[in-house]
C-alpha cells in the first residue's frame, strides 16, 4: 500500500513539474506567440542583444572567389549562418588570381588562411572537388550552368554546394538522414532534387573536430552588456543599449556574481 501511495505521488509530482516546464500549455497559437515576444523583449532589454568578437588566435576559413557568374550577395546566406551555428571564422570574399590545381598551396598560402574553398569557372574541372586532408576544395560555376539554369536555379545550386564542400572538406561525409544536404549527388539533377537548404545536425561533430584540428579562428558570442563591462562595446544603437552603456559607467550595473 506504501508504495502504491509513493508511486502515485511520484507520478503527480513528475506530472505538476512537466506541467510547469510547459509556459503555453492551454494558450492559442496568438497568445503563444505574444508571450514568446514578450520574453524576447525582456531578454533584450537585460542584454542589449549579442555581438560577435573574433579570437585572437587562428586563420579564417575563406571562400575564395574566382568566378563572375554569380554575386556575392545572392549566395551570402551560407556564410552568415556557417558562423553562426559553428561559431568560427568564415568569409567569402573576392580573390583576384588565376585557378591551377598544381598552384593550391601557392594561393592558399597567399591567402593566409586555415582552409579554403575556391569558386571558379573553368571548364576542364568537374563540379566539385575535395581534398579533405589540404585543407581545400574547389566549386565549378562552370560546370553548375551548364544546362543554362535559371539565376535563381544557378543560386540555389552554387548555395547547395558551398554547404555541401565545406561540409565535406572538413571532415563530414553522406548523412542517413533524409532531410539533409549531404546526399549522394550525380548530376545537377540529383543536386536540384535535395530537399534542405543546408547539411542537418548529424555531421557537425566532425566538423567542429576538424575546425578545432585545422586551427580555424574562433568567434566568441556575448551579450552587449557583457561587452560594456569588459569595456569593447561599440557606440550604442538604441534605447536600450544606451541604458545599459550609462549604467555600466555610472556603477548602477556590475557583473553578476556567481556563488
Amino acid at each position: 500500500m506504501n508504495k502504491l501511495v509513493i508511486a502515485i505521488a511520484i507520478t503527480a509530482i513528475c506530472g505538476i513539474t512537466m506541467a510547469a516546464k510547459d509556459p503555453f500549455k492551454g494558450l492559442t497559437p496568438a497568445q503563444k506567440e505574444a508571450k514568446k515576444e514578450e520574453c524576447r523583449r525582456r531578454m533584450y532589454e537585460r542584454t542589449g542583444g549579442f555581438l560577435l568578437q573574433d579570437e585572437k588566435t587562428g586563420k579564417r576559413f575563406a571562400f575564395l572567389d574566382m568566378q563572375g557568374n554569380v554575386k556575392h550577395e545572392k549566395i551570402s546566406e551560407p556564410i552568415t549562418t556557417l558562423e553562426r551555428i559553428l561559431r568560427r571564422k568564415v568569409t567569402l570574399e573576392k580573390f583576384d588570381e588565376k585557378f591551377a590545381i598544381d598552384q593550391v598551396p601557392q594561393l592558399m598560402k597567399k591567402a593566409d588562411v586555415a582552409g579554403a574553398i575556391f569558386m571558379v569557372d573553368e571548364p576542364s574541372l568537374p563540379t566539385v572537388l575535395v581534398a579533405p586532408e589540404s585543407g581545400w576544395g574547389v566549386i565549378n560555376v562552370n560546370a553548375l550552368k551548364a544546362d543554362k539554369p535559371a539565376e535563381l536555379l544557378l543560386n540555389q545550386r552554387v548555395s547547395r554546394e558551398m554547404w555541401r564542400v565545406f561540409a565535406m572538406v572538413n571532415g563530414a561525409s553522406n548523412s542517413m538522414m533524409g532531410k539533409c544536404l549531404m546526399q549522394t549527388v550525380t548530376d545537377l539533377k540529383s543536386l536540384d532534387a535535395l530537399d534542405a537548404q543546408a547539411f542537418c545536425p548529424e555531421p557537425m561533430n566532425k566538423i567542429m573536430m576538424h575546425l578545432d584540428h585545422t586551427g580555424v579562428q574562433k568567434i566568441r558570442r556575448i551579450t552587449y552588456r557583457g561587452a560594456c563591462l569588459e569595456g569593447w562595446a561599440p557606440m550604442p544603437t538604441n534605447a536600450v543599449q544606451r541604458a545599459i552603456w550609462e549604467g555600466v559607467r555610472n556603477g548602477t550595473i556590475k557583473p553578476t556574481k556567481r556563488p
